[in-house]
């Protein structure tokens, strides 16, 4: 009899055990979703090695940079949405060598929620941007400038080419100092995980 009733009790917490993971199983999935969806990738190791610790002067979101229409824009401006800032000049090989990957990039993106910005240094680039892009092809990059090279001293900009990575949330995550070839896939998926707004956490 005591054997009987020890065989019903143990069916009986089998069975409550199983519905214990099927609701556990239930309750967790979306949060294990979030969890995966959120994984952080890690940085491409030619994007590392490149790259120096973010370095922003008082007021820089707030500088202004300009469009073709000489429409004065600010970074802070387009908080938002994560950015990819892009500082070179006409006169820069390696700055042109890195242009066509940037013009693939800038396609690429859309949609995304990170934008890629181009700004020129050249003095006279009002003027001399807008074709040279037209003459290379280079249809994808919208052109901007820096008028007196403000914006890129308040980032600590010595070098061309330089890149500024900044998240949706308007953080600054770093520079990074040379040539990249942007495209490159372990690249671009990086820059949508880092830069890109973040969705919003399900509630418990």
């Amino acid at each position: 009899m005591n054997q009987e009733i020890s065989l019903k009790h143990l069916k009986t917490c089998v069975q409550l055990g199983c519905m214990i993971a099927v609701l556990a199983i239930v309750v967790i999935s979306p949060r294990l979703a979030s969890a995966q969806t959120a994984e952080v990738l890690p940085m491409p190791p030619q994007m590392t090695a490149k790259m120096r610790a973010p370095k922003a002067g008082e007021g820089a979101l707030d500088t202004p940079f300009f469009n073709a229409k000489k429409e004065p824009l600010t970074l802070s401006g387009l908080k938002g949405q994560g950015l990819v800032v892009n500082f070179w000049a006409t006169w820069c090989a390696p700055c042109i060598r890195e242009m066509p990957s940037l013009n693939r990039l800038a396609k690429s993106l859309e949609g995304t929620g990170v934008k890629l910005i181009t700004i020129s240094e050249d003095r006279k680039a009002l003027k001399v941007v807008p074709p040279f892009l037209k003459a290379h092809g280079w249809d994808n990059l919208k052109p901007y400038y820096d008028e007196k090279g403000k914006l890129s001293r308040r980032l600590d900009i010595i070098g061309l080419p330089s890149t500024v990575l900044i998240n949706a949330e308007g953080v600054f995550l770093g520079r990074i100092m040379g040539t990249l070839e942007w495209d490159a896939p372990e690249i671009k998926a990086f820059l949508i995980q880092d830069l890109a707004p973040k969705p919003e956490t399900p509630k418990p």
